[in-house]
């Protein structure tokens, strides 16, 4: 038997700004609301994700890039677009290449992958190389 992952869900203490980031910058499709009213799911076609509000009045401390909450990684066919998208939006770059972990200079498109924090300080790891994560078959949407 085999399990494939299929669901994610990630707290967001701004369920707006949190929405805004995946579905127009990254590119997500938007599902719909959740009954409650204050969690909604997105797609890339395979795996549905779930953006839950976070109790307001409870601060999630930020930790440094590796000793993150989470992280995760996104395959795209061009990474232009998407660091063009990342700069709009004013989103804060961490490191120049996921496996070799480089300072980052945010003037410069990396040739392969980057990582980028998400507006709760979880880490996306965003890469062009099919082949970046072992094991890894892509299926495109």
């Amino acid at each position: 038997m085999t399990a494939c992952l299929r669901h994610l869900a990630l707290r967001c203490h701004d369920l707006q700004r949190s929405r805004k980031f995946y579905e127009e910058v990254i590119g997500w499709k938007f599902v719909g609301w959740r009954p409650s009213g204050n969690s909604l799911d997105l797609t890339d076609g395979v795996l549905n994700i779930t953006l839950l509000q976070h109790n307001r009045q409870v601060e999630r401390p930020r930790f440094e890039e590796g000793d993150e909450y989470i992280h995760f990684g996104i395959i795209v066919d061009d990474l232009a677009p998407i660091w063009q998208r990342l700069h709009t939006f004013g989103a804060e770059f961490s490191k120049d290449d996921v496996k070799e972990r480089n300072p980052i200079d945010v003037n410069q498109l990396p040739p392969r992958s980057f990582k980028v924090l998400d507006p709760d300080g979880n880490v996306v790891d965003i890469t062009c190389n099919r082949d970046e994560w072992r094991g890894v078959t892509q299926v495109d949407g």
